[in-house]
């Protein structure tokens, strides 16, 4: 089964961050090969809706992104395992916002 971690920072990710996340996925997968890392960033300005200032603008968030597959099971049973496996991965995580795991198709 397919799995997509998504960690929300608020800091440029350093090389280690990429690391630990591949890491984190090594201990779960089912094929080494399966594992992408990748990162995103958005941001946008509330400038529409009133805001003024700087402190006003949404800070750009970034996401880093961790695809990999695991043997297929109910998702329940492991998604707290993953869960376990990238706190303890990313613990040092600087900018940590919040993570969210998903099984896309």
């Amino acid at each position: 089964m397919n799995v997509e971690v998504i960690v929300e920072i608020y800091t440029s990710p350093e090389k280690k961050d990429f690391d630990s996340l591949r890491r984190a996925a090594s201990r779960l997968t089912n094929n080494q090969e399966s594992i992408i890392v990748r990162t995103t960033q958005a941001g946008d300005s509330l400038s529409s809706l009133g805001a003024t200032t700087p402190t006003d603008r949404l800070r750009d968030r970034v996401f880093l992104i961790t695809n990999f597959t695991m043997k297929t099971t109910a998702q329940y049973k492991v998604v707290d395992d993953i869960a376990s496996e990238f706190e303890f991965w990313t613990f040092d995580l600087k900018g940590y916002q919040d993570m969210s795991i998903s099984f896309p198709k």
